[in-house]
């Protein structure tokens, strides 16, 4: 059985949450002047995300009732924290209720594996910040 799986990387969009501080310390900042980037942009975090994840456990899980309750295309949205020094942490999936367990599952456990991101800057300094990202798949058999 062979299966086609596409990756699309939806638009980096980005929201921050928490206080807002000027100093550098654990807290999340909510307003800064440089938004977080995956390092070396959108076409090498699709790479990282086709070299990374591995849908056939997902789809294994997925029984026809599942393919009927999420569909074959699912996005899950994560929400995760860009620490100063770039790496990723404290990774939710926000739409849970809208993916299959095991796909939402397999996007945690790749974001997990991600590299350190360009941080955030306020005041050109590196800050701790809150950012979403999709991760869309496409299962057919």
């Amino acid at each position: 059985m062979r299966y086609l799986i596409m990756l699309i990387c939806l638009s980096l969009s980005s929201f921050a949450f928490g206080q807002k501080t000027d100093t550098v310390d654990t807290k999340i900042v909510f307003s800064v002047d440089r938004l977080p980037e995956f390092k070396g942009g959108s076409a090498t975090w699709q790479q990282f995300l086709s070299r990374t994840i591995d849908l056939n456990r997902t789809l294994e899980e997925m029984d026809s009732t599942q393919y009927v309750d999420f569909g074959v295309r699912q996005t899950a949205i994560l929400e995760f924290t860009v620490c100063e020094d770039g790496m990723v942490c404290d990774i939710k999936v926000l739409n849970k209720d809208k993916v299959s367990p095991a796909f939402a599952a397999e996007a945690v456990r790749v974001m997990k594996k991600s590299p350190k991101w360009q941080p955030a800057m306020k005041d050109n300094k590196p800050v701790r910040t809150r950012f979403r990202q999709n991760i869309v798949a496409v299962l057919e058999e």
